[in-house]
């Protein structure tokens, strides 16, 4: 809604709509090489998200499997924060190409339970969770996490 301004100059804007993307919780700004996404995590706002992070990438230059290496880390840490912190969590979400690296960051608002690697074996045919992060490892070249003010950053670098 739009009104004049107290000095009649133009236009006062008195309320703002929730930025939304397709109806769901999920607000991404895209700008070269660089995805950031504020969302409410849920199954469909995911599978936007991972959609999304291939596209920018590979717009960015970066090769198709680096590309889906990062899709996974980002499914993967959503994932974590989600135990973390539960469907419905607000998370920050940052896909970037730069240097001839992609860096993925997520996020969440709980500072208290940082992901560790599950001491499940990787090739354990009888495991139905805890070799997320451990694989994260091995595609990536720096895993780093951090508690910040509004709760704990997790930051992967993949070398493209």
């Amino acid at each position: 809604m739009t009104g004049p301004t107290a000095y009649g100059t133009g236009p006062m804007v008195t309320e703002q709509p929730k930025p939304q993307h397709d109806g769901l919780d999920l607000e991404m700004q895209i700008r070269a090489g660089t995805l950031l996404a504020h969302m409410a995590v849920g199954p469909e706002v995911l599978s936007g998200l991972r959609a999304a992070t291939v596209q920018v990438l590979q717009d960015a230059g970066i090769a198709a499997e680096t590309a889906h290496t990062a899709q996974l880390v980002l499914s993967e840490l959503v994932g974590n924060a989600v135990r973390a912190c539960g469907d419905g969590a607000p998370l920050i979400v940052e896909v970037r190409a730069d240097a001839g690296r992609v860096s993925v960051s997520v996020t969440d608002p709980d500072p208290d339970h940082l992901p560790q690697p599950g001491a499940v074996r990787l090739d354990s045919a009888d495991a139905e969770s805890g070799r997320g992060l451990s694989i994260v490892g091995l595609l990536c070249e720096h895993i780093g996490i951090d508690v910040i003010a509004v709760g704990k950053r997790v930051r992967c670098l993949i070398a493209s």
